[in-house]
C-alpha cells in the first residue's frame, strides 16, 4: 500500500516538465521576434514620412518664391535641396501660369527614388 501512495504523490506534485518549458520559451521567442520586426518597419516608415514632408515643404516654398517674383521671371528650373531634387515646369495659359513641380528623393525605408509632382497656378 505504501508504494501506491508514493506513486500518487509523485503524480500529484505540481510544476512544469522540461518539454513544457522548452515550448513556452519557443513561443516567447517567436512573439518577441515578431515584435522586433514590427518596430523596425515602423521606424523605417517614420523616416520615409519625414522625407516626404520635407519634399512637400520644398515644393510649397518653391511655389511661394515664384508667386513673389515678377511675372516675367517665372521660368522653368531645377534645384537640389537637402537631398531632394526638384524641377519645375512653367506653362503660360492666358494670364495664368500653370506650374508643375516634380520632386525626386530616396526615403530611408527604400533604396529606389520616389517621385512626386505638385501643381499650382499663378495669376499675373
Amino acid at each position: 500500500m505504501k508504494t501506491r501512495t508514493k506513486r500518487a504523490a509523485r503524480r500529484a506534485r505540481g510544476g512544469f516538465t522540461l518539454v513544457e518549458l522548452m515550448v513556452a520559451v519557443l513561443l516567447l521567442g517567436v512573439g518577441l521576434s515578431g515584435l522586433i520586426a514590427t518596430s523596425g518597419a515602423i521606424s523605417r516608415m517614420m523616416g520615409g514620412s519625414i522625407r516626404e514632408s520635407m519634399a512637400s515643404t520644398i515644393a510649397a516654398s518653391r511655389f511661394e518664391k515664384l508667386r513673389g517674383s515678377a511675372c516675367a521671371s517665372i521660368v522653368n528650373g531645377t534645384a537640389t535641396t537637402y537631398g531632394v531634387t526638384e524641377s519645375w515646369k512653367v506653362t503660360k495659359v492666358g494670364r495664368n501660369y500653370d506650374i508643375t513641380d516634380s520632386l525626386s528623393y530616396v526615403p530611408i525605408s527604400r533604396r529606389s527614388a520616389v517621385k512626386q509632382a505638385y501643381r499650382s497656378s499663378i495669376t499675373c
